[in-house]
């Protein structure tokens, strides 16, 4: 999330906000009650693990990033001759310094000839099925095909074959990690929908720990719900059915839906 102020005062809230709003949506302190320092401990502790939770769901990540620099603005390349290369922040020391994200979407490698007018080629993301496939992992090429990530942690572990024999920029697309709080009082700014959702899916949470009001929690679960749900609606990635060129022997394809003809490969 942006820890940028919003120009709009309503869509800024510190984590101090939201636990004392939840708490009382829950019934566990009445209004004009105040929170107590272990209450605050608590909650914060609740909200980030709820935040880091949803950073593992796609339907609540707003945004896919194009990243083609390190945290230290530091460009992302490949290295002749070097097939693997770490991914992450924990030592410091990784060859791409970025964040580890839930999920590596895409990765492109940056080619020109010349180097002047660089081109983006996609890479095929592999799987492990797709990485065992790949008898000769030694295979030399000026540019990779494919690049294969182990989902490591605290650091991932990219794979790309072929092994490439040239220095070239790459660009990333990975999920963009929700923020968390660091502390109670910094107000962070939020995508729309994101800050009710916050609200009601942590009061639930809440409402598990301390002692409420359990009559509230059915209207509460289903207004976490339908705020849930309303981020997943416009963050899920529209789905594109395809068709091997090879199959269509030469013939146009065709809109199931309003039946007419169509040249395009996607439907």
């Amino acid at each position: 999330m942006p820890n940028q102020p919003a120009s709009n005062p309503i869509a800024q809230q510190s984590a101090g906000d939201f636990i004392a709003s939840a708490l009382r949506l829950c019934g566990a302190i009445g209004s004009g009650q105040p929170v107590t320092a272990s209450e605050y401990d608590d909650g914060q502790m609740v909200l980030n693990q709820m935040l880091d939770a949803w950073a593992a769901e796609r339907v609540l990540i707003f945004t896919t990033s194009r990243v083609i620099v390190d945290q230290n603005n530091v460009a992302l390349s490949l290295v002749g001759g070097q097939q693997n290369y770490t991914l992450g922040n924990a030592l410091g020391t990784e060859d791409f310094l970025l964040l580890r994200p839930a999920r590596l979407e895409r990765a492109s490698v940056m080619y020109s000839a010349s180097q002047s007018t660089p081109v983006e080629v996609p890479l095929e993301m592999y799987d492990d099925v797709d990485w065992q496939g790949i008898s000769n992992k030694s295979t030399t090429s000026i540019l990779p095909e494919g690049v294969y990530n182990d989902l490591g942690f605290p650091d991932m572990t990219l794979s790309f074959w072929p092994v490439p024999t040239q220095s070239n920029p790459i660009a990333l697309y990975p999920w963009q990690n929700l923020q968390l709080f660091n502390d109670l009082t910094t107000k962070l700014s939020f995508p729309p929908g994101y800050a009710e959702a916050i609200r009601f899916n942590l009061a639930i949470r809440l409402g598990a720990e301390f002692p409420g009001d359990p009559a509230k929690m059915p209207l509460i679960m289903r207004l976490a719900k339908q705020s849930r749900d309303r981020i997943a609606s416009f963050n899920a990635p529209t789905k594109v059915a395809t068709v091997d060129q090879a199959l269509m022997s030469g013939r146009s394809s065709g809109n199931i839906y309003t039946g007419n003809p169509s040249r395009g490969k996607n439907f």
